[in-house]
């Protein structure tokens, strides 16, 4: 339950951290400044706001029997017995999907307006994981019972990546905003 209470609390953090840059970017280009990412910082604390209340309610059994539910959907339509090649496929295909946001943020961590696009790679991997756990392979079921610390640990790089990131963005915009000539009122009467 602690681990549940610990893994909520750090994917709120890039949440909310997320949303203050959105806003941040969105006044930024309200002034005249370069702010042109604050959708994407509004989609990423919307993905972390999501995780996080998945956690929760995953935390509080409110999903129970929502596996059991889609498995027989599966059976239902005849994809449950041939699903093992569909397993892979799809777990590679993500693992790969995952990768490649890692490294095309990577790619423009250095940049200065499009640096989200590290955290994007960043909540790709908390996301990714996550996918690959709902796909449900035995192997990847047997691996998480072994190593129950991967789930936290993904979690925690992920939410520790995209805070850093937005961080970084939000004392950019503080800069942007030092370097701007200031405007003085011109009363008249």
């Amino acid at each position: 339950m602690a681990d549940d209470v610990l893994r909520v609390a750090a994917l709120t953090v890039p949440c909310l951290l997320g949303l203050w840059t959105a806003v941040a970017c969105r006044r930024a280009q309200y002034h005249g400044l370069p702010g042109s990412d604050a959708l994407v910082w509004a989609g990423l604390s919307g993905v972390f706001f999501l995780l996080s209340l998945m956690k929760t309610a995953r935390g509080l059994g409110l999903l129970r029997g929502f596996g059991d539910f889609l498995r027989g959907i599966f059976k239902q339509r005849g994809w449950y017995e041939d699903r093992r090649s569909l397993q892979i496929a799809a777990s590679i295909a993500v693992a790969v999907v995952v990768m490649v946001l890692v490294v095309w943020g990577l790619l423009w961590a250095w940049h200065r307006i499009k640096r989200y696009r590290l955290a994007v790679g960043f909540a790709g991997l908390t996301v990714g994981f996550g996918i690959i756990r709902f796909i449900s392979l035995h192997e990847v079921d047997a691996w998480n019972a072994n190593a129950l610390w991967a789930r936290t640990a993904i979690d925690l790089v992920a939410a520790a990546g995209v805070s850093a990131v937005a961080i970084a963005r939000l004392c950019q915009l503080r800069d942007f905003a030092a370097w701007r000539p200031k405007r003085r009122k011109v009363m008249e009467k």
